[in-house]
């Protein structure tokens, strides 16, 4: 008896999770949602576990899984979840041994080999799964062959066999609304997440968006996005929403349509977005903020230009600056994220950040988000990290997270970092800070 045939699993941060970890991951697993509706649309009776807000220990995870009884079991993985991964894997085999796994997401693209050389998983998706992950129930089935398929990488004969890249979705308008009926929505400090977009047009050697999603951006068009706005009106009683990708304002045009859209709905939305700095001017601010936007994120990443432009980031500290400042003269809750510890920051680089985030906080009000460079694979920073004098002293994924410093630089030592480090923390929280350079 099966309760299920496809079981898709959100990894928690540690194996032997916390309660309080519901409070670092509190929005819906989106790429997983969109996963489970394509299946169940095509007739594969699919749940969703995420253990990030969900738990179990041991005993009670086995009978579950007992009890779900699944043929497939797919896992959506981060480099933070590694241990997890590893625990969860072997679990599963020892409880489900006839059940096949697969893992996905950007952190099992970038490490397929590592997972399927130590046969943790049968198969890995590369990039987007929805497809992939359809065809892949199929082979289950014995409809389709595994070496018809682009995106999928497995063992055979003890060698890694890659086939092919995986096909971009290039009209995402065509997929389903997430049904968010397959998780508790109250379990999630965010609830109605949406995502407008696949792809970035940035180039940051820190971030793997690039070399996930390759070099093409693709955009849900804004009466799409309007709908599945409307849908969690209509269908949860909400007004309230966040348009978690970074990509939403980069077609001008889409995003001022979008706003139409809403204002001439009659109904009073409240929502938040991400933007980048160099796209905003007035105009866009006092369109989306008539449209209910009130809460607005920017990457400042770097108060230095020249380590901006070494960066990547197609942006200048003026550029931010000045995008806070129409931002607050709209009373936007503004948030800006930034990072320390790159590869072409010195102590005076870094000070200099951290006084204009000090800066910006008490003159705008912004709420200041702090992260340790870390070189995830997939970065162009990890693969070049001798190009760019950037140690990593750690093999460990499970290591690799926002918050510990695990790299030094040629500029900087470890220890220089996590100071460094908790002074924009300190900062983050309100504090006063003294430096030493």
């Amino acid at each position: 008896m099966r309760e299920c045939e496809v079981l898709l699993i959100n990894l928690p941060v540690t194996f032997w999770y916390k309660k309080e970890l519901a409070k670092v991951n509190s929005m819906p697993p989106l790429g997983i949602l969109y996963i489970a509706t394509v299946l169940n649309k095509n007739s594969y009776n699919t749940k969703i576990l995420d253990l990030a807000v969900e738990y179990f220990d041991t005993k009670e995870l086995k009978e579950y899984l007992l009890r779900c009884n699944p043929r497939l079991i797919g896992l959506s993985t981060y480099c933070e979840s590694w241990n997890s991964q590893i625990a969860l894997c072997e679990l599963i085999k020892e409880t489900l041994p006839e059940c096949k796994i697969f893992a996905g997401g950007a952190f099992a693209t970038f490490t397929y080999n590592e997972m399927l050389t130590k046969k943790l998983v049968d198969y890995v998706v590369l990039g987007e799964g929805e497809y992939s992950t359809l065809k892949l129930c199929k082979i289950i089935d014995g409809e389709e062959s595994i070496d018809e398929i682009d995106g999928i990488a497995y063992l055979k004969d003890d060698e890694v066999v890659v086939r092919n890249e995986f096909t971009r979705i290039t009209n995402l308008d065509e997929l389903p609304i997430p049904d968010r009926d397959l998780i508790d929505v109250n379990k999630y400090l965010i609830p109605y997440t949406i995502n407008t977009a696949r792809g970035c047009p940035g180039d940051c050697i820190f971030c793997s968006s690039r070399a996930f999603w390759g070099k093409k951006v693709y955009l849900r068009s804004a009466s799409n996005v309007f709908n599945e706005v409307m849908h969690l009106y209509e269908k949860y009683k909400t007004n309230q929403f966040l348009l978690a990708d970074d990509t939403f304002t980069a077609s001008k045009k889409r995003c001022l349509d979008f706003c139409e859209l809403v204002k001439d709905s009659g109904i009073k939305f409240t929502w938040g977005c991400e933007s980048r700095a160099d796209v905003v001017d007035e105009e866009l601010i006092k369109r989306i903020h008539e449209a209910g936007c009130r809460k607005i994120q920017f990457g400042l990443e770097s108060a230095d230009n020249d380590v901006l432009k070494k960066l990547k980031k197609k942006v200048t500290v003026e550029q931010i600056e000045e995008a806070v400042k129409i931002a607050y003269k709209y009373d936007m809750h503004i948030t800006a994220s930034f990072i320390i510890g790159h590869a072409f920051d010195t102590k005076e680089t870094i000070v200099k950040t951290l006084n204009f985030a000090k800066y910006i906080r008490d003159k705008y009000g912004v709420m200041l988000a702090a992260s340790v460079n870390t070189p995830f694979p997939g970065t162009e920073q990890y693969y070049s990290n001798d190009k760019y004098g950037i140690n990593i002293h750690t093999k460990d994924w499970n290591k690799f997270h926002l918050n510990n410093a695990i790299i030094s630089t040629d500029n900087l030592t470890r220890n220089e970092i996590r100071y460094y480090f908790q002074q924009a923390i300190k900062l983050a929280s309100n504090q006063e800070i003294s430096m030493e350079e």
